[in-house]
């Protein structure tokens, strides 16, 4: 196999005060890295002080890694608290999360995925502030952007049709010269009529978005992707003006569009995308998650449909066989093979050969959200190879990926 562009993440946030330095855990894992994978690039979350930054960055020169500050815009961000009154609003004015397929461990952890509207100018001033001020501060290669996007199946389904907070409302009615509240009653009813829908309404829909893009809703989406094009390349050309590389966290191809991630509008604002295609993990951006709720919420809106059938239209949208049983795809996960056909969707789009693709890959063991052992990580290297990737990130955190799993993946990338 030809040698692959080798990334991947680190989050130092949760390592108490000063342990930094007084162990040599860090430069120990990064040195096993090194070693095992000639790794190319790490991702550090940005919740750290210059003073660790820079020790985190002296490290790397050591090892001639380049630094990228993982940046989140739109949710969990660096000394930013969204209220859940600030997060994007539904058709029926809920805020942040959905009632119908929402994931029950929202909010439990640091991160509770509310996602502030691209178009409130006041507040992405002041988070755009934050992040200049990070990379005047840290000399690092290059910035990693997330969360940039709208919220997902696992923040409920009512979310996938947001935003209609006052500045969507001013926003569209001067790009368009049309008043958004029409698009509000056109979601309410788009979301009612699934309480009726049998499935020759799902067979006739050849992707994610051909669900819920329906009845004169194409507008509204496409506004939603222009916002979250237009936020990005903020954040990207500054970093750009700087001489920084930019990176960006995306979902995989066939979700993408649920969130309103278009890859070809994006792609012009970046050097690499990451697309997320995460098999095995129990938490948003994961494929099993996402789909799972995506899945629950249609079936719990309307009962009569049937599960099986369901999950069958389902298979023959994203390209791969998912477990026959709902409850049994958080615990088996999604076949490691969609790797291969995600990417092809990804080479369909035609986007600009200057932009690398390095696929996103979970390598970590964290109990209850997510565990590759080597069986599996060596199916996704395999469908890796088979997709003839550039690159790729082993995801999402390198104290979370254990050693043997940095040396399967050198001994079958480097060779």
């Amino acid at each position: 196999m030809k040698q692959k562009w080798i990334g991947t993440q680190i989050v130092l946030n949760n390592i108490p005060n000063n342990s930094l330095y007084k162990n040599d855990k860090l430069k120990k894992k990064l040195a096993t890295a090194k070693e095992t994978l000639n790794l190319d690039a790490l991702m550090i979350w940005s919740d750290l002080n210059k003073k660790d930054l820079d020790f985190v960055k002296k490290i790397c020169k050591d090892f001639r890694i380049k630094t990228f500050l993982w940046y989140p815009i739109l949710a969990d961000i660096l000394g930013f608290k969204i209220e859940q009154e600030q997060s994007v609003e539904t058709f029926d004015r809920l805020h942040g999360y959905g009632k119908n397929g929402c994931w029950d461990k929202l909010g439990e952890g640091k991160e509770d995925f509310l996602f502030l509207c691209p178009n409130d100018e006041e507040n992405i001033k002041q988070i755009f502030n934050q992040y200049q001020n990070k990379i005047i501060e840290s000399d690092f290669d290059g910035v990693f952007l997330d969360r940039i996007r709208f919220p997902s199946p696992s923040n409920g389904f009512e979310v996938l049709f947001s935003c209609f907070c006052k500045s969507c409302l001013n926003k569209f009615y001067n790009n368009y010269g049309e008043d958004l509240k029409d698009y509000r009653n056109q979601a309410k009813t788009v979301f009612k009529n699934f309480k009726t829908i049998d499935i020759n309404y799902l067979q006739t829909c050849q992707s994610f978005s051909d669900i819920i893009i329906r009845d004169g809703l194409k507008k509204f989406y496409d506004f939603r992707k222009q916002n979250i094009y237009q936020v990005l390349k903020m954040f990207a050309d500054k970093a750009k003006q700087m001489g920084k590389l930019v990176g960006v966290d995306l979902f995989a191809p066939s979700l993408a569009p649920l969130v309103s991630q278009d890859y070809q509008l994006l792609a012009k604002t970046c050097d690499w995308i990451k697309p997320m295609i995460y098999c095995h993990t129990s938490s948003p951006a994961g494929l099993p998650l996402e789909l799972f709720c995506f899945i629950r919420a249609i079936l719990d809106i309307n009962p009569a449909l049937n599960e099986s059938q369901l999950i069958r239209e389902i298979n023959r949208i994203i390209g791969v066989d998912l477990p026959t049983q709902l409850n049994e795809l958080l615990k088996k996960g999604v076949p490691e093979n969609i790797i291969y056909t995600e990417m092809q969707k990804i080479k369909e789009l035609n986007l600009p050969e200057k932009v690398d693709i390095y696929v996103g890959l979970e390598a970590v063991q964290i109990p209850e959200v997510c565990n590759i052992d080597r069986s599996i990580l060596k199916k996704y290297l395999e469908s890796v190879a088979k997709a003839d990737a550039k690159g790729i990130v082993l995801s999402w955190d390198l104290l979370k990926i254990p050693d043997e799993n940095l040396k399967l993946a050198g001994d079958i990338l480097l060779t």
